[in-house]
C-alpha cells in the first residue's frame, strides 16, 4: 500500500469514528428524553439503536486490521491505528451506557417521576460536551491543543462528580421520605451513575489522546 493510499485509509477510519461518535451522542440524548418525557417508544428506539452502534464498533475494527494486514505501518501509525481500536471500544461501552438508561426508563414507567430531575439533565447535557470535545481532541494532532483541551475535559468530569454526589444525596434523602419510592429513586441512580460513568470513558479518550501526541 502506497503511503497516499495508506495516509486516505486513516482520513476514513477517523471519519468513521467522527459517526460512530455523533451516533453514540444522539443514543444519549435520546435516552435522556425518554426519560424525561417518559416516552417508552423512545426507549425502545435506543435498545434497539445499539444493535447499529455495535455493528459501527465491529466495522471499524475489520477497518484497523485490514490497514494493519495491507501494510507494516511506522511505530507512529501503528500506536494512532491501535489508539482508535482503543476509542472505538470505548464509544461502543458508552453506546451501552445510553442503552441502559433506556431500560431504565422503561423499568421506572409512565408514573409521575418521584422527584425534580433537573440536576440529570444538567449531567446529560455536560457529558455530551465531554463526549463531543474528547472525540474532537482524538482527532487533534497538535500536543498543546490537546493538552489545553484535555484539562477543560478534565474539570468538566469534577463538575459531573460533583452533580452525580448531589443527585446521590437527593434522592436518598427521597428514599428516607417516600420508602414506596424506593424501587423508582434507586434506577434513577444508576441513571446518574451511567452518566457519570459516560462522562469517565469521556475522559479515557482524552488521556488517549495526550498519549499519542506524546503528552
Amino acid at each position: 500500500m502506497a503511503r497516499v493510499e495508506f495516509d486516505q485509509e486513516l482520513e476514513r477510519l477517523e471519519t468513521e469514528i467522527k459517526i460512530m461518535a455523533s451516533t453514540v451522542e444522539a443514543a444519549i440524548e435520546k435516552s435522556i428524553n425518554s426519560l424525561l418525557k417518559q416516552d417508552m417508544d423512545l426507549a425502545k428506539d435506543v435498545i434497539k439503536g445499539d444493535d447499529v452502534i455495535d455493528k459501527m464498533c465491529g466495522d471499524i475494527e475489520d477497518l484497523c486490521m485490514s490497514i494493519l494486514r495491507r501494510q507494516a505501518p511506522l511505530a507512529s501509525d501503528l500506536r494512532e491505528i491501535v489508539s482508535c481500536m482503543y476509542v472505538i471500544e470505548e464509544l461502543e461501552r458508552i453506546g451501552d451506557y445510553a442503552e441502559g438508561i433506556a431500560v431504565l426508563t422503561i423499568k421506572i414507567g409512565v408514573r409521575p417521576l418521584p422527584t425534580d430531575l433537573v440536576i440529570i439533565p444538567k449531567m446529560s447535557i455536560k457529558t455530551i460536551e465531554i463526549l463531543r470535545m474528547s472525540t474532537d481532541t482524538f482527532l487533534i494532532k497538535d500536543p498543546e491543543e490537546v493538552n489545553s483541551k484535555y484539562k477543560t475535559i478534565r474539570k468538566q468530569d469534577d463538575v459531573i462528580d460533583d452533580l452525580n454526589t448531589d443527585v446521590r444525596g437527593r434522592l436518598i434523602e427521597l428514599m428516607k421520605n417516600k420508602p414506596h419510592e424506593i424501587e423508582r429513586a434507586t434506577y434513577l441512580l444508576w441513571v446518574a451513575h451511567n452518566l457519570e460513568r459516560i462522562a469517565d470513558r469521556g475522559l479515557n479518550i482524552a488521556e488517549r489522546s495526550m498519549q499519542l501526541v506524546g503528552n
